[in-house]
């Protein structure tokens, strides 16, 4: 089955474009995701929050950011996970290493923050 190599996500045979970044897709499946890296078993770790995210869909965008992060070799943590799930309408903030947050930050604009072409379609000429 191929995949996107930047959402990780699986597409049947036939498919040859990400449905939500529009990369090409691979062939085969995704490779496994690093290891989680523990980055609190560390002293001295200093900690940065590179995104936030709210609503109903926090923490499923907060796990797919971790995975993202993770597959690109930036250990993070999700604040509040466990208090996220019990009560969905909580912030989770992902954090990372501060020699992290720049990468992590552009990585998760391009995923996160570009613009969707079905948003562009569903406004009508004349709208506001």
């Amino acid at each position: 089955m191929p995949y996107c190599s930047k959402c990780l996500i699986e597409y049947v045979e036939g498919t040859t474009q990400c449905e939500d970044c529009g990369a090409d897709l691979l062939p085969g499946s995704p490779t496994q995701s690093p290891a989680q890296l523990e980055i609190l078993d560390s002293k001295d770790v200093k900690l940065s929050p590179v995104r936030v995210f709210t609503g109903a869909t926090a923490q499923m965008n907060a796990d797919l950011a971790r995975s993202i992060l993770q597959s690109q070799g930036i250990p993070c943590i999700l604040q509040g996970e466990t208090s996220a799930e019990l009560l969905p309408v909580l912030d989770v903030p992902v954090l990372v290493r501060e020699q992290d947050a720049e990468r992590a930050t552009r990585i998760l604009e391009g995923y996160f923050d570009l613009d969707s072409p079905a948003a562009e379609e569903s406004s009508l000429p004349g709208d506001v």
